[in-house]
């Protein structure tokens, strides 16, 4: 967002800090739903992984603790809802799931291995096994490229902007969910969060 007439970086810093955490809490008030079924009926997927911030890749930079997300990306509208997580095991994974998503495709890691049980079996879920293939080569509708450049993408914006803060790490979470939404009308979907927000 330009900041024009604005000379002091501390400003700019606190606005930014401010919106990041406006458009945390509006995810907090909002439930945000992926996937389940088109205006014909038809199954929309979402794809699920986990990936890791903050860790030194190459063993360069400075060595700090890292932080284990799991992202969601639904295929058809590209919306997305990441969580950061202490454990990555079924039980995180199943309730993250059933908060956010229906028909679903996973890499094989073990905390999803009874996704498609879950809530009576309403989940079909495929599987692709990462360190054979990315995408099914008999099935082409089953693969995680979807949510493998949703990584690529936050990773991108939490590198470029000036430095980053573990504290904030959630809120830069949710501005980059609420900007990929809706990349076209950014200060008109800030307004519009501002109100939700705050009931006006």
């Amino acid at each position: 967002m330009p900041f024009e007439g604005i000379s002091s970086w501390d400003t700019i810093v606190n606005y930014n800090n401010y919106f990041h955490q406006e458009c945390y809490t509006w995810l907090l008030n909002n439930r945000t739903l992926l996937a389940g079924f088109d205006a014909n009926g038809q199954s929309v997927v979402a794809e699920a992984d986990e990936s890791y911030f903050f860790h030194r890749k190459y063993h360069r930079g400075r060595q700090r603790r890292g932080q284990w997300i799991v992202g969601l990306v639904d295929r058809s509208s590209v919306r997305c809802w990441f969580e950061a997580v202490t454990r990555r095991d079924a039980p995180t994974l199943q309730r993250i799931i059933s908060d956010h998503v229906l028909p679903i495709v996973t890499d094989a890691w073990r905390g999803y291995n009874n996704m498609g049980h879950l809530n009576n079996g309403i989940y079909q879920h495929e599987v692709i096994v990462h360190q054979q293939q990315f995408a099914d080569s008999v099935h082409a509708d089953i693969h995680t490229e979807t949510i493998e450049g949703q990584w690529m993408l936050v990773k991108r914006k939490l590198r470029y902007q000036a430095g980053t803060s573990r504290g904030l790490f959630a809120s830069y979470l949710a501005e980059f969910q609420r900007l990929h939404e809706h990349k076209e009308h950014v200060f008109g979907k800030y307004l519009e969060l501002l109100c939700n927000n705050y009931n006006t």
